[in-house]
């Protein structure tokens, strides 16, 4: 009778959850248990003497050992990442290695962090490799778009030396660095932008539905209408009647530019207007000279050899004319020119950075000098970044003035002479 009543009541099934716990020595311990409830659970943790820390339903697809299931993106050489996951991977890695934590358990750890899936795919691809034998270093060459080459040749030369946590710090510091002083110049980018867009928005609501309204009225007058007006009414007619044709033209041209830029010489051009532009412009170079030395600067002092840090501060200088600069500069260094020699006669390098660098490799003391340079173009980048933030306002003020009040004005004029234009 027992039996029959004990099989009449119905089980419960069993869910997995995901759990978090100290054991009786205070390490941190997490996993899976399968229990009815979370009650339960919690209570079967409790007798095995480990205190809960978190404790929740477990996700799909989650393993016996807590670790998340294989993701289903693969890594492959194109797999790319933001620059944010990267800096946070770095950070933490530099200090898990540093507190001695062995690199494959590392990377093992972190790839079960709240990183993106194709984040994941790659350090599980990594964390393999690595436990197979393989330089960290050479897993990282395998996906390009993730790990950029001096952050590869940076890894390499701190395995040689066996400086990995101090160099991971210092990689750390140089990518949260760039990424601030990118920010920065995006910033003073933006509010130019924005007005420019807001002037043509502003126009061509002037032209589409304010001047038909006058245009009525003057019609039959446009021979006595003012040059300015008649344009403005050819125009808005052309701007109502003809728009596809100004959606097809704004569009080919938007399509001619991005395929030219995307060519060398048209990247070349480019490169060398924004260098030309009024206020921006010295922005730019300090920008560009800025992360070229920077990067100089860190990889000399971690021991990379010159050639190659020259091939690799050419690719990040970010700027058609600044590449072919450092090209430069690495051929006549692969002749035996000293590194200041080329710069000196750059009209891209200010003339009292070279010497500076030339003192540098007089003394011996370049990769200190490097990185003093650095942090003063950084500084000087800043103030450069705020003057131009700080002129730009009132230009774009007047320009966006001068549009407007000068559509405004070319409308008015006919009313401003309404007695005259009638009487004709």
């Amino acid at each position: 009778m027992t039996t029959a009543i004990a099989a009449a009541i119905p089980i419960a099934p069993a869910v997995a959850y995901a759990y978090q716990a100290r054991d009786q020595k205070g390490q941190t311990l997490s996993g899976i248990v399968n229990a009815p409830s979370l009650a339960d659970a919690t209570r079967a943790l409790r007798n095995e003497g480990k205190y809960v820390i978190d404790i929740k339903p477990a996700k799909a697809g989650a393993t016996a050992d807590g670790s998340p299931a294989a993701p289903t993106v693969v890594a492959t050489k194109n797999t790319r990442v933001s620059r944010e996951e990267l800096i946070n991977f770095t950070l933490q890695l530099s200090v898990m290695v540093d507190t001695g934590v062995p690199l494959s358990e590392a990377l093992h750890a972190l790839a079960e962090q709240t990183f993106s899936d194709p984040f994941v795919a790659v350090l599980k691809a990594v964390d393999n490799d690595v436990t197979g034998g393989k330089d960290i270093s050479a897993c990282f060459e395998r996906y390009p778009r993730v790990f950029p080459h001096y952050y590869i040749s940076l890894v390499r030369a701190s395995e040689i030396s066996g400086t990995m946590g101090p160099m991971l710090r210092k990689l750390a510091d140089y990518l949260v660095s760039q990424r601030e002083t990118g920010k920065k110049v995006k910033g003073a980018l933006v509010y130019p932008g924005f007005m420019m867009v807001m002037s043509i928005g502003v126009t061509i609501f002037l032209l589409t539905a304010i001047l038909p309204k006058f245009t009525s009225i003057f019609a039959s007058r446009k021979a006595a209408l003012p040059m300015p007006t008649q344009v403005l009414m050819a125009i808005s007619g052309s701007l109502i009647h003809f728009w596809y044709l100004w959606i097809v033209g704004v569009a080919a041209i938007a399509g001619g530019i991005f395929f030219l830029l995307r060519t060398p010489t048209g990247q070349r051009v480019a490169d060398g207007l924004k260098l030309k532009l009024p206020i921006f412009g010295p922005m730019f170079h300090k920008l560009y000279l800025s992360r070229s030395l920077s990067t100089m600067g860190t990889m000399i002092s971690s021991g990379v050899q010159m050639l190659d840090c020259l091939a690799i501060v050419k690719d990040v200088s970010g700027n058609a004319l600044y590449q072919a600069m450092w090209e430069d500069v690495r051929l006549k260094v692969q002749n035996g020119a000293q590194l200041s020699e080329p710069l000196l006669k750059s009209s891209l390098v200010p003339k009292s950075i070279a010497q500076m660098i030339t003192s540098g490799e007089k003394t011996g003391e370049l990769p200190n000098v490097l990185n003093r340079i650095s942090a003063y173009m950084e500084e000087d980048l800043r103030t450069a970044i705020k003057t131009a933030t700080q002129f730009i306002e009132p230009v774009m003020i007047g320009l966006m003035g001068g549009l407007i009040g000068g559509v405004a004005i070319a409308m008015l004029m006919p009313i401003l002479t309404i007695s005259k234009v009638m009487a004709q």
